[in-house]
């Protein structure tokens, strides 16, 4: 919802200023999907609202629920016709969104889904809002009371490279008169867009940062990642550096670990000395994840390696955390999301 046009309809109908407060609290508190929901509204207010403005840009197809976790993921069509996924999640008191920045992908990851559909456009700010609004409105519907507490820019696309949409759809959340939700409850992750760290930096700047790693060697990422050959690891590393000096808050390097592809003592060894080659290398965090079965060139290894590589990863006196994955069974886990009917 574009509420920047909704309070000019307010102001050009000369309508009294609590109106507006009453929509405010109808939409954003009260999670109502309809006009005609908000009772504190006139009848004709109503119909003239539902005549000028949708409340969400986009409709929902499907809404899938995993039998295994507390994950809900929506498909839903875009007014053009293109589909997106977001996903909701509860991995433990608290509820977050994962939202998509774009329909589809240009980078073509060899273990992601998405990256399969190709690129289809970037969404606007209010379209990837209004997936946050989306799931506000069914847990106000199926969940009483509770809230959004987190905001994850991982579903499909890459932020990076929406980022003007992205940044205004941050300061949209964060907005007291929207969701008001916390900057530093919103991460953003990207597969290296490096010339955008310093943006980040000094524009967003209590954002989180998470940087989809996955291998710290230059030639192998760059089979697994072709956006590698552009923003290689030289390069990644010299912007993080920058962007740590700029901001000196925990960076997330996300480590999908493929089994047989990225998880030998080799691999692990030069992912540590890459670490360590930075002056603030303490305010880098390893977040493992096993590979969730999104493509036939990903294969999930045994849970058991994985805890082994964060094990190997302390001993060099790195932050490491492995990340339970969640939703596999409706393919909403990370790499998963591919906008199918």
């Amino acid at each position: 919802m574009d509420f920047i046009k909704i309070k000019d309809f307010v102001k050009t109908n000369n309508l009294p200023a609590y109106r507006l407060n009453q929509i405010r609290q109808g939409i954003f508190v009260d999670g109502f999907a309809a006009w005609r929901d908000i009772k504190t509204l006139p009848k004709n207010l109503q119909e003239a609202l539902n005549k000028n403005f949708k409340i969400l840009s986009f409709d929902l197809v499907k809404l899938q629920s995993s039998k295994l976790d507390k994950v809900y993921k929506a498909l839903l069509k875009l007014y053009d016709g293109p589909k997106i996924e977001t996903v909701l999640m509860k991995p433990g008191k608290f509820w977050s969104v994962c939202v998509s920045s774009q329909a589809g992908c240009p980078l073509g990851c060899a273990f992601c889904a998405t990256g399969k559909l190709g690129f289809k456009r970037n969404l606007t700010a209010e379209e990837i809002s209004d997936q946050v609004l989306f799931w506000h409105q069914f847990l106000q519907k199926e969940f009483k009371g509770e809230r959004v507490s987190n905001i994850v820019f991982m579903g499909m696309g890459e932020p990076l490279l929406n980022y003007v949409e992205v940044k205004k759809a941050v300061e949209i959340l964060s907005n007291k008169d929207y969701l008001n939700i916390g900057k530093r409850h919103i991460s953003i992750s990207t597969s290296g867009i490096a010339d955008k760290f310093e943006n980040l930096a000094k524009e967003l700047p209590q954002v989180n940062l998470a940087l989809s790693l996955h291998n710290a060697d230059n030639k192998e990422r760059s089979t697994l990642m072709p956006i590698n050959r552009k923003y290689n690891l030289d390069i990644i590393k010299q912007e993080l550096e920058n962007y740590l000096k700029l901001n000196a808050r925990e960076v997330f390097l996300e480590y999908t670990v493929i089994d047989g592809e990225n998880n030998s003592p080799a691999h692990i060894r030069k992912l540590g000395k890459w670490i360590n080659s930075f002056k603030d290398n303490y305010l880098l965090h390893v977040n493992l994840i096993a590979c969730n079965p999104a493509t036939s060139k990903a294969k999930t290894p045994p849970i058991a390696a994985v805890y082994a590589f964060a094990e190997a990863l302390e001993k060099m006196n790195i932050k490491a955390t492995v990340r339970k994955s969640l939703g596999s069974d409706i393919s909403a886990a990370c790499g998963q999301l591919a906008a199918k009917n």
